[in-house]
């Protein structure tokens, strides 16, 4: 498996570029094309329910909210005939009321899902071959060519079963990491989502074709979406036998209503993906996951260094409006912490 590289970034470097986004300005070193690729355009909730009809639980706020005065923030996530729909209402940084939808038929959810979690019968079933494989290997080569060709045989499989499994987790948008790990690949999971999230980009383009929005207006309207209007709460590690690292996929976080810091970061990042020339790096820190993009930081705007270029960060777990540059008061302690922070690359 080809896993995405990712790249420790010490606290040393954060701090320069700390340092250093007081001096730049706000100029995009490239504009980002406006339509989104294949386009062509002529925490209070009002609903808890998600999915399954069940009752969303309660959970803590991740930051705190922002002092500002709007409502309206809400969403409504139901069935309409054969379809999934949510819809979500809320604030943006303009501080204008927008509003978008999001729907799957039936059909394409279930499969959809399919693609996400393993079972440990998934994993029953690899190492039931690899064992009868090893043992068929043994034998024969053992008889062929003597002990030490068996062992080498057998090593091959088991070779052989590790690309396998790297290869299943993938398919499931997982993956192993040292120390034999599985965490999220939040990579492969964004790039698998970008062409399912393209309807919602192409809503969000919509609203910023009436409204004459700029680049970082449309950023800024995902992203207000995303804080405020999906609530945020905990998925489990693992759900009715499906092992799921804690992270619900992008479609569906937003037709159940909710997510947390990684969940929400996969679904801005696959929404922002839809736009060509958008850079995204995943911001890792311990308990904690955000993310940072491609362009020169503002005066006070936090940021940080991958590849010999400046990412600002963005921090979507909500609940509070923090725009690009600006992170929650715990995220800062977990960057500025002795573990550091790693980067790895979207696109």
């Amino acid at each position: 498996m080809n896993a995405a590289p990712v790249k420790l970034v010490h606290l040393a470097v954060l701090a320069a570029c700390l340092a250093l986004a007081g001096g730049l300005g706000r100029d995009w070193e490239r504009r980002l094309a406006l339509l989104p690729h294949g386009g062509d355009l002529t925490r209070e909730q009002a609903s808890s329910d998600e999915e399954d009809g069940e009752d969303a639980e309660e959970t803590q706020e991740y930051t705190s909210r922002e002092s500002r005065n709007e409502t309206g923030t809400s969403q409504r996530v139901y069935r309409a005939g054969a379809e999934l729909k949510a819809d979500y209402h809320f604030v943006n940084f303009n501080k204008d009321r927008l509003n978008v939808s999001f729907g799957m038929t039936r059909k394409d959810y279930g499969n959809y899902l399919g693609g996400y979690g393993y079972t440990d019968t998934d994993l029953a079933k690899l190492r039931i071959w690899r064992d009868a494989t090893r043992q068929e290997a043994w034998e024969k080569t053992y008889k062929e060519s003597g002990k030490a060709a068996a062992e080498s045989a057998v090593a091959g499989v088991d070779m052989d079963y590790d690309t396998r499994l790297r290869a299943l987790l993938r398919s499931k948008g997982l993956a192993m990491r040292p120390g034999n790990v599985v965490e999220p690949d939040m990579p492969v999971m964004i790039k698998r989502n970008t062409p399912i999230m393209k309807p919602l980009a192409l809503a969000f383009q919509k609203v910023a074709n009436s409204r004459g929005y700029s680049d970082e207006d449309i950023i800024g309207a995902v992203l207000s979406m995303v804080q405020t209007a999906i609530r945020y709460k905990i998925p489990d590690n693992l759900e009715n036998g499906l092992h799921t690292c804690g992270i619900l996929p992008p479609a569906r976080a937003l037709l159940s209503g909710w997510g947390d810091c990684d969940t929400k970061t996969g679904v801005l990042a696959s929404v922002l993906g839809n736009w060509s020339r958008m850079r995204m790096v995943g911001i890792a820190v311990p308990g904690h996951y955000l993310m940072a993009i491609r362009r020169l930081p503002g005066k006070g705007d936090m940021f940080v260094r991958y590849e010999g270029l400046e990412y600002v960060l963005v921090e979507p777990a909500g609940p509070a409006w923090l725009e690009p540059g600006m992170v929650g008061d715990h995220t800062k302690t977990l960057l500025a912490g002795a573990q550091g922070y790693k980067v790895e690359p979207f696109f």
